[in-house]
């Protein structure tokens, strides 16, 4: 078979493949389409009046990951730190302003049900979450997974990471 037939015939198949797998995926039960590493790509609040805010700014980098023995971890920030953070070193009065740029939490977490995960959480740069379980909402569309907290106005999208 000539080179460019070669190479659209494996192009065929690895749409079909991609259909194939997507349609297994979406039959998956919650707890194991959770599982995996996703690639933090939107975070943003909504308030009441609709305004949207993105704390972390347009392009924020983080990961989200969900083990199959229950394990998280969350880590999100800007994606181009400022001010004491372009430093090679930060001095610890320039550590206040981490909270802004930066958050992150680890401990377990439980699926409740289909649309539904608590994040018990053990430690992190949040105080007030330290030893607390966050309820988050969930939903899936293809390899995207969005996540909010219990208000419907705060939004979350990850894509998983292959």
């Amino acid at each position: 078979m000539p080179p460019d037939q070669t190479m659209l015939s494996l192009l065929k198949l690895s749409v079909l493949a991609a259909c194939l797998s997507g349609g297994a995926l979406a039959a998956q039960q919650p707890v194991s389409r959770l599982v995996g590493t996703w690639r933090l790509v939107e975070f943003c609040n909504v308030d009441r009046p609709g305004d949207t805010t993105y704390s972390l700014g347009r392009r924020p980098i983080g990961f989200f990951i969900y083990d199959a023995a229950g394990n998280l971890s969350i880590q999100a920030m800007r994606a181009a730190p400022s001010g004491a953070f372009t430093k090679d070193s930060v001095a610890l009065a320039g550590m206040a302003e981490l909270r802004t740029s930066y958050f992150g939490y680890f401990g377990s977490y439980t699926i409740t049900s289909d649309s539904t995960v608590v994040h018990h959480v053990q430690g992190g740069t949040i105080p007030a979450y330290i030893g607390t379980d966050q309820r988050r909402n969930f939903r899936f569309r293809g390899d995207t997974l969005s996540i909010s907290g219990d208000e419907p106005w705060s939004c979350r999208q990850l894509v998983r990471e292959r």
